[in-house]
């Protein structure tokens, strides 16, 4: 009984990383077609919650490193050091829901939330640095992804209940930015017309 239990979760967990096919029509956004974007999906949050990736140099280094990827959430702890989840993209959900246990895993102290806040730009300016948080999280999500955003905008909007932690959430949008200034080419390398 013990093995059918083990071979039904092993199928289950293939399943789950099963790869979709998913046509991606990049579009240019801005802050105010983002900002957008969340209140027509009803999202309540402030711009201090909410950044984009710096540059086209971040955005080529984010799908080398396959962190394009929504959804999919980093956890920080107290001092500003990476959570070694093992949770990725879907099963950030599950960590979503136990964020005591998760603000007690271990962490990396190589991977910083300072470093990671370097790459990104958070639309009101602010720093995202509290002393008196117990976990940062940072979700990704995009509009060139609308279907798939849809489950990291109901993990941060579920974010607003938690009670129990001193949180921070910031929504990373991973949309090509018009700030970022494109080359004709580098828009043609995307399939942006």
């Amino acid at each position: 009984m013990k093995i059918i239990k083990i071979l039904f979760l092993a199928l289950i967990s293939f399943s789950c990383f099963a790869q979709k096919n998913i046509e991606i029509n990049f579009k240019i956004e801005n802050d105010s077609t983002i900002i957008q974007y969340l209140k027509e999906n009803k999202i309540d949050f402030s711009n201090n919650q909410i950044a984009t990736l710096k540059g086209i140099g971040t955005f080529s280094e984010y799908g080398r490193a396959e962190k394009l990827a929504v959804p999919d959430a980093y956890f920080f702890n107290s001092k500003g050091e990476l959570i070694k989840n093992k949770g990725k993209g879907l099963y950030c959900g599950a960590e979503i829901k136990k964020l005591e246990k998760v603000s007690k895993m271990k962490s990396d102290p190589n991977q910083t939330l300072e470093n990671f806040l370097n790459d990104i730009t958070i639309l009101d300016g602010n720093k995202l640095t509290d002393e008196n948080i117990d976990i940062y999280i940072v979700i990704t999500w995009g509009k060139f992804l609308s279907s798939e955003s849809e489950t990291s905008l109901n993990w941060f909007s579920s974010l607003k209940k938690q009670e129990n932690l001193k949180i921070k959430v910031l929504l990373l949008n991973l949309d090509i930015q018009e700030r970022w200034n494109l080359t004709e080419a580098q828009k043609k390398q995307l399939g942006i017309m």
